[in-house]
């Protein structure tokens, strides 16, 4: 029974240290964004540089594909298909920047309007149910 509550009171610890789920998926798709705008290809190290971001960007939209289309995925379906959709074409042209056929520009803006939808949301105010 101790065990079991010290354990409980770890992990409140711990989620209460890591923030909300909408602000951890704001450090990362902010942090991988960084990474992909200040890669310079004309600098040395900057393909290897650009490619790491480029394949960590491309991680994080296979499990935002994965986490919209598991059927427990509450999201409203509208806002499903477009997550879908972006994850589709993020994939695709991630290939198409590994091959040196696209510049990765589309990938920061695409990025920055997820960025820019979650930071408004966190900005609303909560509402509570009237009893």
């Amino acid at each position: 029974m101790y065990a079991s509550k010290m354990a409980k009171r770890g992990y409140t610890h711990t989620q209460k240290s890591m923030g909300s789920d909408i602000e951890l998926e704001l450090k990362i798709f902010t942090e991988i964004t960084g990474r992909l705008a200040g890669a310079d290809v004309s600098e040395p190290g900057g393909i290897s540089a650009l490619n790491e971001a480029v394949a960590d960007n491309a991680r994080l939209w296979n499990i935002v594909f994965l986490d919209v289309t598991n059927p427990d995925n509450e999201l409203d379906d509208a806002l499903k298909s477009s997550l879908v959709y972006l994850a589709e074409f993020t994939r695709d042209h991630t290939h198409k920047v590994l091959r040196g056929e696209a510049g990765h520009q589309i990938l920061i803006e695409i990025n920055n309007n997820v960025i820019a939808g979650k930071r408004s949301f966190l900005a609303k105010p909560y509402k509570t149910e009237a009893a």
